[in-house]
């Protein structure tokens, strides 16, 4: 059986791309890496994957073997590829001189939302996902959306991409072709592949495709939200002021928030810009 590595964080996005390949008759390597990034969701991210794995383990409709998810922590020489680590040095350098000349001069407040609209921030994750592809000595799936590609990717406007035919799983997946100029650019994204914008999807498409197949209940116990807010009963909802629930409202995709999450997103549409500092990201 072929094996799969996927970097799964039980958003909707990599539980998409897992919930896929559950479908055949496969390996299916999930990995998990700890304190990379500024998410303060982590628990609620563990939780969700443990039990989506354990209900696409009991589907009827799974063909495929997914094993216990790998859990890497940030400083393990694994997800620290040397050569990696300069090439996305060296790229985040390059968004933040373009940046500057674009805006006076002016860095981004650090843990601004704004970097991400802006492109000035390249997230380290990719650090992590491209050197354990070039650990497992294969490629590592990511859940990268069509837009991300079109609108809040940057580096990739200028850098040529191709689809692949995966023939296993017969899904389209979206690569970088080497004979790219950048270097630096192909040294951190030559092992990553990016399936739900090889098949060309948005979030609204993803989100779709759960009802569309039967997977409600897994759509259910995705955790999407970066800070989710506790609620008295111990539960949590999101929180409508991440960078992650940002995305999925402006998408349209109202149903996970309640009325308070769109309130603090109306909030924050309306007063981020005049007060950046209350809407900074906690965890950066």
């Amino acid at each position: 059986m072929k094996t799969y590595n996927v970097c799964w964080s039980g958003g909707v996005d990599s539980t998409f791309i897992v919930t896929q390949l559950s479908r055949f008759p496969v390996t299916v390597r999930p990995f998990y890496i700890k304190g990379q990034t500024f998410r303060l969701s982590e628990p609620q991210e563990l939780a969700a994957i443990a039990g989506i794995r354990e209900l696409l383990l009991a589907d009827p409709r799974t063909k495929a073997k997914i094993l216990s998810p790998v859990v890497f922590e940030k400083d393990d020489p694994r997800v620290k590829n040397r050569e990696i680590v300069r090439a996305h040095r060296n790229i985040y350098m390059r968004l933040l001189i373009q940046y500057k000349e674009k805006n006076g001069g002016k860095l981004p407040p650090a843990g601004s939302q704004q970097i991400y609209a802006d492109g000035a921030f390249l997230s380290p994750q990719y650090i992590a996902c491209a050197s354990l592809a070039e650990h497992f000595g294969g490629n590592v799936e990511i859940g990268l959306l069509r837009d991300d590609f079109e609108e809040n990717m940057p580096v990739f406007k200028s850098y040529p991409t191709m689809v692949i035919m995966d023939k296993e799983t017969e899904r389209l997946l979206l690569c970088l072709r080497e004979e790219g100029i950048d270097k630096n650019l192909y040294t951190l994204f030559r092992g990553l592949r990016f399936p739900i914008a090889g098949q060309g999807m948005y979030k609204r498409d993803v989100w779709k495709w759960y009802e569309e197949n039967g997977y409600l209940q897994v759509r259910s116990r995705t955790n999407f939200c970066q800070d989710p807010v506790k609620r008295a009963d111990g539960t949590c909802e999101p929180c409508g002021i991440c960078t992650a629930c940002i995305g999925v409202i402006r998408e349209g995709l109202l149903e996970p928030f309640t009325e308070a999450g769109r309130a603090r997103y109306r909030d924050y549409e309306e007063n981020h810009e005049k007060e950046p500092e209350r809407f900074r990201l906690k965890g950066f």
